[in-house]
Order: structure tokens, then C-alpha cells, then sequence
């Protein structure tokens, strides 16, 4: 029996639906109904029963999820025993791609700087498998855009800054003067992938909008330097949420004018409601101005 399914358990008693659920933990729905299947089956008894388009949780249900609520608290704390400096110490992020390029110097001037006993412990994945690992204890703080409807009564989310996607080419590609989306219609892209509500969809749902065909994604890199890497060196496209990610390969490519502007996105902090707060104000502004668009 795994937590995990516990916690889908939980999610579901609370929000009243697979759909929800799977929101809430930032996982796929088919996880969450897997996850159920496997739980199940440890029990004669059923946990849910279904009555309309919700699940309402049996007696059974409720009690195993309180039981497992107590079992996970005393699991999430045996890792911190005998080690309670060392975690002070520590501070755990995980960063989308584009936010560990942005925030990371900030985290380290605004963390490690000041005391030299500090580290700063940096994971990068999608946006979904962060907020999983934040609410497995698993990271202090998540940076990261906030997935489509994601409200989970654990997670604070605050703001940070506001990010407006470009598409950007290599200074010498023969698009680099497209002016539309359907001039680059049939263009080979590249992207940071995948991710659940990053750069990559906000393209494709510029295009589903307005009905255009989907962009074909040639190259998923891991990062942006090795993206823009790419993209400086061939006729790849692709879309780059902010200056700051441009680094060494700015001088040799462009963005392009075009009439359509991309869906806007947001970049989040995420942190676990009932644990002490490890990014104090000052760390915080810090962040935000990081995000702000250079004069």
C-alpha cells in the first residue's frame, strides 16, 4: 500500500471528484483512479460510492484516511530526527526550468550569502511532479507556474512575477522577418519539456485559439541553455518566457515581431501551509524584482 494513494484518498474526501482530485495533488486523473484500484483492493469493504458526478467517502474511508494522515505525519518526521541543524540549514527548492535560470542567483545572494554554514539544495522538473514532491515534504518551497484550476487547501501560493512568451530564431533564419503564427506554419520548434503549463502550451494554445494546426515539436531539451544552444545553431523555433534565459546565446538570436502575442503566464511560490515559511520577506521581494522586465 502506498502513501501516495493515501494522500489521493484524502484529496478526494476533500474536493469530491477524481478530476479534482488529481488537480489538487498534480497528478493525471488516471493516476488517481489507479492509485484508488490499488487502495481497494486492500479492503472487502468499498472506501467511495459514487452519486452523480461525486464520490462521497464511506465511514471505512474517512477512518483510513485519518489513520494514514497520522502514520504520514510520523513518517515525515523520522528523516528529520538527529538531524534538526542540518535541515535548518537547508533550504530545498524545486524550480521549473525557466524559474531555477531566474530565481537561482537570487536564492543563493539571499541565502547561502549571508550565513556561510547555509546551502541550497535545487531541483528542477514539471510543474505537476513539484507540487507532488512539496506535498511529500519533499522540497521547502516550490517555484513554478500554478497549473490550470490547482487549489489544494495545504498550499499557499503567492505571485512572484509575470512572464510574456517570445518566439525567438537564430539572427540569419530565413522566418526571422515573419510578422504571424501562419507565417511560421510548417517551421520545425524546440522546447523544454514537458511541462504542464509552461512555454510549450502556451504556443500550442495560441494555436488552438485560433485554429491553426498544432506546432510540431522536433527537439525537447532539457533546459534552456541547451535549447537556445539549438536554436543559434539551426532552423529551430522556439518560444523563450523571459530575457533572463538568453544568457550567452543573445547576441546570436532574435525575437520575432509577431501581431499575435502568446498567452501570458504567471510565476508562482509555493509552500506548505502548516510548515514554517524558510523565504522571509526580504527573499521574497528579491524574487519578485528578479522577475520584473529590464528598463
Amino acid at each position: 500500500m502506498y502513501l501516495r494513494h493515501l494522500e489521493y484518498l484524502r484529496s478526494i474526501i476533500e474536493h469530491g471528484s477524481f478530476a479534482r482530485a488529481a488537480l489538487a495533488c498534480g497528478v493525471s486523473q488516471p493516476a488517481i483512479s489507479q492509485g484508488m484500484k490499488s487502495l481497494q483492493a486492500h479492503f472487502a469493504a468499498p472506501l467511495l460510492v459514487r452519486q452523480g458526478r461525486r464520490y462521497l467517502p464511506t465511514d471505512l474511508a474517512r477512518a483510513v484516511s485519518a489513520e494514514a494522515a497520522s502514520v504520514g505525519e510520523r513518517i515525515d518526521a523520522l528523516p528529520r530526527l538527529g538531524t534538526g541543524a542540518a535541515e535548518r540549514h537547508q533550504l530545498r527548492v524545486g524550480l521549473t526550468s525557466s524559474a531555477a535560470m531566474v530565481c537561482g542567483p537570487v536564492l543563493y545572494r539571499g541565502w547561502c550569502v549571508p550565513q556561510g554554514r547555509r546551502s541550497l539544495a535545487m531541483a528542477t522538473a514539471d510543474e505537476g511532479s513539484l507540487l507532488a514532491g512539496l506535498l511529500q515534504g519533499r522540497f521547502d518551497a516550490v517555484i513554478a507556474p500554478r497549473p490550470r484550476k490547482f487549489d489544494h487547501a495545504d498550499v499557499s501560493a503567492r505571485r512572484l512575477y509575470d512572464l510574456q512568451p517570445l518566439v525567438y530564431a537564430r539572427r540569419r533564419h530565413p522566418l526571422v522577418q515573419a510578422r504571424s503564427l501562419a507565417q511560421l506554419q510548417g517551421a520545425a520548434w524546440a522546447c523544454v519539456g514537458p511541462s504542464v503549463s509552461g512555454p510549450v502550451d502556451v504556443l500550442t494554445e495560441a494555436h488552438r485559439v485560433r485554429r491553426m494546426p498544432a506546432p510540431r515539436m522536433a527537439v525537447r531539451c532539457p533546459d534552456f541553455a541547451s535549447l537556445l544552444n539549438l536554436v543559434a545553431t539551426s532552423d529551430l523555433l522556439a518560444v523563450v518566457p523571459h530575457p533572463a534565459l538568453l544568457g550567452a546565446a543573445a547576441p546570436q538570436v532574435a525575437a520575432l515581431r509577431l501581431a499575435e502575442a502568446l498567452p501570458l503566464y504567471a510565476m508562482w511560490l509555493f509552500e506548505l501551509r502548516h510548515r514554517a515559511q524558510r523565504i522571509g520577506p526580504q527573499l521574497l521581494a528579491d524574487l519578485v524584482a528578479a522577475g520584473e522586465p529590464v528598463p
